[in-house]
């Protein structure tokens, strides 16, 4: 008897072994394995210290969607010729599919209508869809222009006067924020100069000229890096203007930690990285998506940058 239950129960054990294998040798049905995707990811800085948020979501996405992210930035700022270059060269590596964020979207309209031929191509903060791009991950620059138009007439008395830094005069996105929110200033009775990078100067240099001969009330920067520069060549000034702008990173919270930034419009980074990389990928792979609205922003002074949802976009976690 107890050689016969020895058997049997070896028997069992054999079954079950016998299942187990074909379960891994073999694929069960309906499933399918998802073949890896390559993804580049083009920004238009040559530091990517103010994506650190935007590209863990992109990893993020990466990681649960199967895909191989390459994250590229560029050896001088806003340079259109070199995101080119970095396209042509990426479609023609094999990259299935890319994340733009253009420098100067009508000097890129070609380069992104050839690469949009052979690999799906995405862009974050101008829209090209006119050129191919499949979508476009941003907020709506117009609203976010007027938003710190807005807030900057409380700094600015009439008659005062604000200085915008235009920043990245290429980028679409960029130049609809500055535009909406000089148009804002204006109509309420408030001066206007626009900071334009200019004679080969870098943006610090330009930016502590015009707020040494200009000591305007205000200060308006439309991007991260902008905004952080502002904030800093700001308290070098004998009477420091009140600083606005647009971003989220640790260096921007630790301005407003300490008033000096008056407030920044915020996204969440994370969400747009994320989203990127996921649109990137269902129109690599020929799979429907939904339209991408514009994304939320909110914003941010030091007296609410603790409020729950607001620590969630200056201080990211992610698993």
């Amino acid at each position: 008897m107890k050689h016969r239950t020895m058997l049997q129960m070896s028997i069992l054990v054999a079954l079950g072994l016998g299942v187990l294998f074909s379960l891994v040798a073999f694929d069960q049905p309906g499933r399918q394995d998802t073949e890896l995707l390559e993804v580049s990811v083009i920004i238009r800085e040559a530091d990517s210290t103010g994506w650190s948020a935007a590209r863990q979501g992109m990893e993020q996405a990466a990681a649960d969607l199967g895909a191989e992210l390459r994250f590229l930035t560029l050896s001088q700022s806003n340079s259109a010729e070199e995101q080119r270059s970095l396209l042509a060269r990426e479609v023609e590596g094999g990259a299935d599919a890319v994340v733009l964020v253009p420098a100067d979207p009508a000097d890129l309209a070609d380069a992104v209508k050839a690469a949009a031929s052979h690999a799906a191509v995405v862009t974050m903060e101008s829209d090209l869809a006119d050129s191919g791009a499949k979508a476009c991950i941003s907020v709506d620059n117009a609203a976010l222009g007027q938003a710190l138009g807005l807030a900057a007439l409380n700094g600015v008395p009439e008659g005062g006067e604000a200085v915008l830094v235009d920043s990245a005069p290429g980028s679409a996105g960029v130049s609809r924020r500055l535009t909406e929110a000089a148009r804002v200033l204006e109509e309420a009775g408030r001066s206007v100069y626009l900071c334009t990078l200019s004679g080969g100067r870098s943006l610090a240099e330009t930016l502590n000229a015009t707020l040494q001969a200009r000591r305007p009330d205000a200060v308006v920067a439309f991007e991260p890096s902008a905004l952080e520069q502002a904030a800093q060549l700001a308290q070098g000034q004998e009477k420091p203007p009140l600083v606005y702008g647009t971003g989220a990173t640790g260096t921007i919270a630790s301005y407003l930690e300490r008033s000096s930034i008056t407030l920044s419009a915020a996204q969440n980074e994370f969400a747009a990285g994320y989203l990127a990389v996921e649109a990137a990928v269902r129109s690599a792979r020929g799979q429907d998506q939904a339209a991408i609205a514009p994304l939320d922003f909110s914003l941010i002074r030091q007296e609410n940058m603790y409020d729950p949802d607001n620590q969630k976009l200056l201080f990211p976690v992610t698993r």
